[in-house]
């Protein structure tokens, strides 16, 4: 391996996984000086510790399972390049993970519906509109029911999440109701019973909700249907 490198770097105290790093120095050949990548921190360490990265864990990737170093190093770093170029999705074949930014990105406006309305996942750059799409477009085509699962630690933007799945599906209805409309308007009420405050989270859910929309053969927004199930005993 070459000076300036990229690599990663096993073993480290306080780590259980690799960690991306750039190749400062190899003056001997059992110790290498190595700049790690986050803390910008000069370590010196074994040379059976450190490996060479993969092109597409230095550019990053959409799709993680295109990446040439599969780890949870990898895989961590690969999200945080993303985090940092303020691209908060990312695909993991047909799964959809997301980073909350904790502020408002403008990226969810009708322009964007229409650009996911009918695509199937991985032909567009990862959103969770493409997960909406992905749903609507099965049900309609396969005539069964279809099953968004989202999930993730408190503050992890689970509640958010699920009012833009819920507003794309209600702007591709085939019909434009009040039905529709009534059901995102019925959310902001809902958190206000069932969200409270804690130490990580401001606007936590109480309560998991499994929510139900019904549709009409045309494909139209017809009923909802949410259930409360407990999540957590100390909220």
């Amino acid at each position: 391996m070459e000076t300036e490198q990229h690599v990663w770097v096993s073993g480290l105290p306080g780590t259980t996984y690799m960690v991306p790093g750039i190749l400062m120095d190899t003056r001997g050949k059992t110790q290498w000086d190595v700049q790690l990548s986050h803390s910008k921190q000069l370590v010196t360490v074994n040379a059976t510790q450190v490996k060479p990265m993969g092109q597409t864990s230095i550019e990053s990737v959409e799709d993680m399972i295109q990446l040439q170093d599969l780890h949870e190093g990898s895989l961590l770093h690969n999200l945080d390049l993303r985090y940092k170029s303020q691209r908060i999705y990312t695909y993991t074949g047909s799964i959809l993970v997301a980073v909350n930014p904790y502020e408002f990105f403008d990226i969810y406006g009708l322009d964007v519906v229409r650009q996911y309305e009918g695509q199937l996942i991985g032909s567009q750059p990862p959103h969770i509109f493409a997960i909406g799409a992905g749903a609507f477009g099965s049900m309609r085509k396969l005539g069964k029911d279809q099953c968004v699962v989202i999930s993730g630690e408190s503050g992890a933007g689970k509640t958010e999440s699920t009012k833009l799945i819920m507003q794309y599906l209600a702007a591709v209805s085939m019909e434009k109701s009040m039905v529709s409309e009534q059901i995102l308007e019925a959310n902001p009420l809902l958190e206000s019973f069932g969200n409270a405050k804690t130490t990580r989270n401001h606007n936590s859910s109480r309560f998991g909700k499994y929510t139900e929309l019904f549709y009409s053969e045309k494909g139209a927004i017809v009923g909802c249907s949410i259930k409360q199930y407990l999540l957590e005993k100390s909220r």
